[in-house]
């Protein structure tokens, strides 16, 4: 579930103000440290577009599809052939808290979420990484890389369908 948040967050996170674009297409790496300084890696794209769509793919270690959109996220899991979906009415409203973001520095900034302050870094108005600790003290990472923008994605990228067979969990 903590996942869950991170995705509407970091997806939202990418429609604020730094640039805007109408799609977005990057590679990522997130590095999760615990507090005994053991790191797991996962690596995966992210797709967006201006009317918050977007879905993570994750390739490492694991394989998993996010899917977001303004009504819900679905989570596609197939080493555990299962499937969550959560609506967003419980959501707080992430365009108003990325619009109180502040730049603190050249290409920094910084906004809270809940109990969590998330850094963010920009450089040429593409988002670089952001940093925060979780709500279980976890140093977590995230590095964009290759980013393209208004590129032609096609709509049919964010459907999402859920395999037969897996079970589907509701939040």
């Amino acid at each position: 579930m903590r996942f869950l948040g991170m995705f509407i967050f970091f997806t939202t996170l990418l429609f604020a103000k730094i640039d805007h674009f109408k799609t977005i297409q990057s590679d990522f790496t997130q590095k999760v440290t615990n507090d005994q300084n053991k790191t797991i890696v996962y690596e995966g794209t992210f797709y967006a577009t201006d009317d918050k769509k977007a879905l993570w793919i994750y390739e490492k270690p694991v394989s998993k599809k996010i899917y977001f959109n303004n009504a819900r996220v679905l989570i596609i899991e197939p080493e555990l052939e299962q499937v969550i979906i959560s609506t967003l009415e419980n959501t707080p409203n992430l365009a108003q808290l990325l619009q109180e973001a502040k730049e603190v520095s050249a290409n920094k900034y910084i906004t809270k979420y809940q109990e969590t302050t998330y850094t963010i870094f920009a450089q040429k108005g593409s988002i670089e990484k952001i940093v925060y600790h979780d709500k279980l003290d976890n140093a977590v990472e995230i590095l964009f890389s290759n980013q393209s923008t208004n590129l032609f994605i096609d709509d049919e990228l964010f459907r999402a369908e859920i395999p037969r067979g897996y079970d589907v969990v509701r939040e």
